[in-house]
């Protein structure tokens, strides 16, 4: 199928005024002053799919772990997505997840909650050889997504974000803002998303500021016979921190049954396959840390079922 020359049009319009945007988004950003961010542990990343990708996900993630990356995505589902993770992380810690997305014939609603563990952590006081006992710090954040495909090409979405973190006998909380937009063309997919936008978070008498960043991602289905190589490249860009990254990545496709992954993000090669079979599929991921003995494992399971 030869596109028309308007389809080229619109799209040329569209990247060309995202690229104004982002443009634009990254002077303002720059008038700021860098800042201290916490809550580092919302950048390892859900999905061992889209990990195993590089975290490639703005485009193209797939289930409800695509919250985490594009709120907009879920507004082009239309059955019911169930996904669970896990990460064997490094140190002894550890990372769950679980989000859900259900559509509707008005907007498609999702959830979601990460739960990153930190391990065990000893309790020294004035003396330091002393240990008086242990103690677990965790951070919490939960997603609502609404998302809508508001044309057959442009899908819209927002989640509202609460963020929790726990050290010791320490708390600290706030609520935060996601979104993003999406458009889908012939197999081509431009996605945009800005990410953990909320107010500072106060610890005991410091504060800090919300891991808050800009994503671009693009993607393109490529079908060959029984197969299909779909690969995706991610920019982003940290508001506070004033430092950019990307991430570069690809999956085959073998009769919608196995799929093997590959992708460079975060400073990291990635690796990763998934087998599916009906409405159920299971996905591993390894992220290699050339810092670290041990790679990163990433386990994900998934159910998909029609309205």
């Amino acid at each position: 199928m030869i596109p028309e020359i308007k389809d080229f049009t619109v799209i040329t319009h569209f990247i060309k005024s995202l690229i104004k945007f982002l443009f634009a988004l990254f002077f303002i950003s720059r008038l700021f002053a860098e800042r201290s961010v916490g809550l580092n542990s919302l950048k390892i990343g859900v999905g061992a799919r889209e990990i195993g990708m590089g975290l490639t996900g703005v485009s193209q993630a797939q289930g409800g772990f695509a919250i985490y990356f594009n709120p907009a995505i879920a507004g082009n589902f239309h059955s019911i997505n169930l996904n669970l993770g896990y990460a064997d992380w490094i140190f002894d810690t550890d990372q769950s997840s679980l989000f859900f997305i259900h559509p509707t014939k008005l907007i498609n609603f999702g959830l979601g909650l990460i739960l990153f563990n930190y391990g065990s952590v000893e309790l020294r006081r004035d003396k330091p050889e002393e240990k008086i006992g242990d103690y677990s710090p965790k951070d919490v954040t939960l997603y609502f997504n609404l998302a809508k495909a508001i044309s057959e090409r442009i899908s819209l979405g927002a989640s509202l974000r609460y963020f929790y973190e726990r050290i010791y006998t320490y708390e600290t909380d706030q609520w935060g803002i996601d979104w993003g937009i999406l458009y889908n063309w012939q197999g081509l997919k431009v996605g945009f998303s800005y990410l953990n936008w909320g107010d500072v978070l106060r610890f005991v008498r410091e504060k800090f500021y919300l891991p808050t960043t800009a994503h671009l991602g693009v993607s393109y289905n490529i079908p060959i016979n029984r197969l299909s190589i779909l690969p995706a490249f991610d920019f982003s860009y940290s508001i506070y921190e004033k430092r950019y990254d990307f991430s570069l990545g690809s999956e085959v496709n073998i009769r919608n049954t196995v799929f093997l992954r590959i992708g460079y993000g975060k400073k990291s090669p990635t690796f990763g396959l998934g087998f599916q079979k009906g409405f159920f599929y299971i996905d591993y991921s390894g992220q290699i840390k050339g810092e670290f003995p041990t790679p990163g494992h990433h386990f994900s399971l998934g159910l998909k079922s029609g309205l």
